[in-house]
């Protein structure tokens, strides 16, 4: 069903895709399973560094929580509208029994509701499930498509102990595309120690974790046996859209590797996920535009900790049109989420 999108004075709604939010019981919930984010022990951060860093988290706790700021950053930034998804690098629960998970999950997608309800023609909602057990994500699923009125949900690049293209998660795959809800995938984080030193489980971890996530829905064959699914993957794709050559260079050479695939990685890439923009680099968002089309990506900034001005980011680009970045900016948001406009 299309629902009209209110628009300020511009004649296109600029849609925020990739908008963090946080509930504090349920981050509580969660310490000691998520990732380090801050590593103020490392000997090569001097005191300043280190109350600098202080400063940085506690301006960016208050911005997922305080809805007037972050309606004043919105306007700031030229945004109309946030898609509102919880952070699951703060407050990831997959690694609870499944009951426990499901509650922790329910009181997230309650306070998103509340959320949305407070200004319903700025923000959007994409709730959380438990992935870890497919019943209980089909469940919760169900209700955030139903009883909540959200447009999809958010998941992570695997399910604790399973892969996304898992045999036991068809089922889930399954409700998600007769539900019609549209998917972003954003890693919770790698908790591996090598990757906390210099936070490199943000700049090194997440697209490697986009990469593998995409890999196993595609080689496991989900993409190709539900073909209407709607998955957006945060930080334009990870590292897949770059390096999607080796994988096709196995497409043609191995066949033994693709049983369950119809077509090269790089149609998948092209016919079947759709992208966030939060690249920060611009010559990097000119070659996703040509590698899988204009009309696969949506505009993300990451608030309120990355791209400070991403509707700019995107008209700097020299090589991708007006309308292209038009439907970037909106459109295809709102396309992907069933929008009028």
């Amino acid at each position: 069903m299309s629902h009209p999108i209110q628009r300020t004075s511009k004649s296109i709604p600029v849609i925020d895709f990739h908008a963090h939010t946080v509930v504090q019981e349920v981050r509580e919930f969660s310490k000691g399973h998520v990732v380090q984010t801050s590593d103020p022990k490392n000997s090569s951060m001097s005191q300043e560094a280190i109350k600098s860093m202080e400063t940085w988290i506690a301006s960016n706790r208050r911005k997922m929580t305080d809805y007037r700021e972050r309606l004043k950053d919105m306007d700031e930034m030229g945004v109309d509208i946030q898609v509102l998804t919880p952070s699951l690098v703060h407050q990831y629960t997959y690694w609870a029994e499944p009951e426990i998970s499901l509650k922790m999950e329910q009181l997230t997608n309650n306070c998103l509701a509340e959320s949305v309800a407070v200004n319903p023609e700025r923000f959007i909602g994409l709730g959380s499930v438990p992935l870890q057990s497919p019943p209980h994500a089909i469940q919760e699923l169900e209700r955030c498509m139903g009883e909540l009125g959200f447009k999809g949900i958010e998941i992570s690049s695997t399910a604790e102990h399973m892969e996304l293209g898992d045999a036991k998660m068809k089922p889930f795959w399954a409700a998600v595309e007769r539900l019609g809800a549209t998917v972003y995938l954003h890693p919770s984080g790698i908790t591996d120690a090598r990757y906390v030193r210099h936070q490199l489980w943000n700049s090194v971890g997440q697209p490697l974790e986009e990469a593998m996530a995409m890999s196993s829905l595609i080689y496991e064959g989900v993409m190709e046996a539900f073909p209407q699914l709607k998955i957006c993957i945060a930080h334009g794709g990870g590292y897949l859209p770059f390096y999607a050559g080796r994988l096709d260079r196995n497409y043609r050479e191995k066949p033994f590797l693709h049983t369950q695939m119809t077509k090269s990685p790089s149609d998948y890439l092209k016919e079947n996920f759709w992208y966030d923009s939060c690249l920060y680099n611009v010559d990097m968002l000119d070659y996703l535009v040509e590698k899988v089309g204009s009309d696969r990506i949506v505009m993300g900034s990451d608030y309120p900790v990355g791209e400070s001005d991403p509707v700019g980011f995107i008209r700097d680009s020299q090589k991708i049109s007006d309308s292209d970045k038009d439907a970037i900016l909106g459109l295809n948001a709102a396309k992907l989420l069933g929008l009028s406009v």
